[in-house]
């Protein structure tokens, strides 16, 4: 075993326990069957920085990004489940294939906040697909989630070895990972 290797493994035992956090946060009533961590596509911007005239072109350039990127990664009235979702994306969070549905979960800013904390739960009846739509930039995908009510909603979501198991369990729910 080289220097690389015995850094890479010394780094890869440092790493915190998510599957493990996520699994007990389940509980026995429930079976964690695959995850990734996932940011949304179209999240929501921030307040912009700068002062007077340049601060307002900068809300505005960002308002404007952020109603076209709605308008293409997110669909479904007002209260369907595509639009009930969390569109922070400050922080890339797991998103949890389980026996019961998904689910998006918090570890906070820096992934270290235990026990994590659930966002979000949808009952295994009311997701349609999970489908790999594109490549994204930096070892994430593309994917989107579509319900039962007709909406969806696009995440980046990571593309690793950690996560071997994610796509095996979204073709539980019809699936596809396509590309």
């Amino acid at each position: 075993m080289g220097l690389r290797d015995r850094l890479v493994a010394k780094a890869m035992t440092n790493l915190p326990d998510h599957r493990g956090a996520l699994i007990e946060a389940l509980g026995p009533g429930d079976e964690l069957l695959g995850f990734t961590f996932s940011i949304p596509v179209a999240y929501e911007t921030g307040s912009g920085s700068g002062f007077g005239t340049a601060r307002l072109t900068g809300l505005l350039i960002n308002k404007v990004t952020e109603q076209i990127s709605k308008a293409r990664h997110i669909s479904g009235d007002g209260g369907s489940i595509a639009r009930t979702l969390p569109r922070d994306a400050s922080v890339s969070r797991p998103m949890v294939i389980s026996r019961s549905g998904l689910s998006i979960w918090d570890f906070g800013p820096t992934r270290q906040t235990f026990p994590p904390s659930r966002l979000v739960a949808v009952a295994r009846r009311d997701v349609s697909s999970i489908t790999r739509t594109g490549q994204s930039r930096g070892g994430y995908v593309q994917i989107r989630v579509a319900f039962a009510d007709g909406s969806f909603f696009d995440y980046r979501a990571a593309e690793h070895d950690l996560y071997a198991d994610f796509w095996p369990a979204a073709e539980s729910f019809g699936s596809a990972h396509v590309g």
